[in-house]
């Protein structure tokens, strides 16, 4: 997905390892990509270390730009909640190594944070229009604003999960983010054939009508489905590594017209 961007600009924040302020006027075009988490393996034993690739990009599995708004990276498994230190730039992704402990899942999570972009009406529009975002560009034809240029403040979220010797059911544990893929059925159990059913959560409540989107090395991104009233959907899988995510926009206050939170969830089927 790319947009035609008339600026863009990231609040101030205290910085991981590197911080970045950038304005871009004019006619300028701006990738706006996809924020998820791909380790070197998603199966995985006690006693491993293991390399974790936080990536930036539409396609799948290729990072194509480095993130420099990573924030909070993180380890969630039954002993609680650990941050992963040790960050650096591997290529066109950031990368750490983490260290298996236990046996069950393992949820790894970050945030590319919050950034503030205007775009023009056109390319806002089509923006909407790809990412599935039909209710917006209806709210802002209602408004007499369709014409107008759209400034939104993003923000994005990534989560992967793991498994380590026996499966537990960690892995439907839902830790916290602001817009959340939780798993139903644990990925690395299902059989041949099996759909996946998920259950996406904004602010910890189901989020409805909500596009979701599903991509695997082998396929580009398809929508699979609309969330319903609980905020769930099946979703079509087979062998391989997959990536899914949606994007929630709401209208905003203050200094923006709308707010987003997009999420990423990863994990492998065998």
């Amino acid at each position: 997905m790319r947009r035609a961007i008339s600026s863009i600009h990231f609040p101030a924040m205290k910085p991981l390892a590197f911080a970045l302020v950038l304005t871009v006027l004019g006619a300028a075009n701006l990738a706006a990509h996809y924020t998820y988490i791909l380790p070197q393996n998603f199966r995985v034993a006690a006693g491993d270390t293991v390399t974790v690739g936080f990536h930036s990009g539409d396609g799948f599995p290729e990072s194509t730009a480095i993130l420099k708004r990573l924030r909070e990276p993180a380890i969630h498994t039954s002993r609680g909640k650990l941050s992963i230190d040790g960050l650096k730039e591997d290529g066109k992704r950031v990368a750490a190594t983490i260290s298996v402990v236990d046996a069950g899942h393992i949820i790894v999570t970050a945030v590319n944070a919050t950034a503030i972009e205007e775009m023009r009406p056109a390319s806002f529009e089509e923006y909407l229009a790809e990412e599935g975002l039909a209710h917006i560009v209806a709210a802002r034809k209602e408004r007499g604003e369709a014409e107008k240029p759209g400034k939104e403040r993003y923000t994005m979220y990534a989560k992967t999960i793991l498994v380590s010797g026996a499966p537990g059911d960690g892995y439907k544990t839902a830790v916290g983010l602001p817009l959340e893929i939780v798993p139903e059925k644990d990925p690395y159990r299902l059989q041949p054939g099996e759909a996946l059913p998920i259950r996406v959560l904004l602010r910890g409540a189901p989020a409805s009508n909500l596009e979701i989107r599903a991509t695997s090395a082998a396929a580009k991104p398809v929508v699979v489905g609309t969330t319903d009233t609980q905020g769930r959907v099946t979703v079509p899988v087979s062998k391989g590594q997959w990536r899914l995510h949606t994007i929630h926009m709401e209208r905003a206050s203050g200094d923006v017209d709308w707010e987003s939170l997009w999420t990423t969830l990863t994990f492998e089927v065998s």
